[in-house]
């Protein structure tokens, strides 16, 4: 199945088990075209080029007052040859204030608070994923209301949980038929209590496990949240 990964979790009765995990199907979406029928298609395009910057302005015509009868005199702002063409492959590069393209770059792990000031920094530690082959994601026990759930996280992600043989198919259906009896979503952590890590340096997530049945068919989604939601003190 295409895109499709694996992962390792429990059970209430302590049982684990591998199964893929994948974003659920999304539905087609919507194009738009022009009035005779044709696809319209994005392209990338040149928007400015180097020395046309405000500050490149300014450096070469010396004073605001040179500038101003320059910008009424003609479009010095403007690269007129090459803005708007069509860009082709491109590499992205890192460049410093100076406008010097940067080939090697000390990473820093900057902490901001609720108001936008600086906090600490540090050199970048690196975080390992939670999420692997190696230990399984414990049964965690907590379970939440639903309207508790969707209510007090913000809910930004979603995957689909799925058997890759009978055996896990009856694994994943008993934990399905627990979810929907108890009408609650289960709190699903990494080993410790800690946070989902999907890949190395990855976001950090709380994630909720949701079981739904219709007969002998289940369906479990593991939905994925980095922000809480907190009433406003006045």
């Amino acid at each position: 199945m295409p895109n499709a990964r694996t992962i390792w979790i429990s059970d209430d009765k302590k049982r684990d088990a591998q199964v893929e995990f994948t974003p659920p199907a999304k539905l087609e979406r919507h194009s738009y075209v022009l009035e005779d029928g044709r696809s319209v298609k994005n392209e990338q395009l040149v928007r400015a080029t180097e020395g046309h910057t405000l500050a490149d302005l300014r450096a070469r015509f010396k004073t605001d007052g040179a500038l101003t009868r320059a910008l009424v005199d003609g479009d010095p702002e403007i690269d007129l040859f090459n803005v708007g063409r069509k860009v082709g492959n491109a590499d992205r590069v890192w460049i410093s204030q100076a406008g010097q393209v940067l080939y090697s770059a000390r990473r820093l792990q900057v902490v901001f608070d609720s108001k936008g000031v600086e906090k600490s920094r540090a050199d970048f530690v690196d975080v390992e994923a939670t999420v692997t082959d190696e230990t399984p994601l414990p049964w965690s026990g907590k379970l939440f209301p639903i309207t508790e759930v969707v209510r007090k996280f913000a809910l930004l992600r979603k995957l689909q949980l799925r058997h890759v043989n009978g055996l896990t198919f009856d694994f994943l259906l008993g934990i399905a038929k627990t979810l929907q009896e108890s009408k609650k979503m289960l709190l699903v952590t990494s080993k410790g209590g800690g946070p989902l890590v999907f890949q190395t340096n990855g976001s950090p997530y709380r994630g909720f496990l949701e079981g739904r049945v219709n007969g002998e068919s289940y369906l479990l989604l593991l939905h994925l949240s980095n922000l809480e939601l907190k009433a406003v003190q006045p």
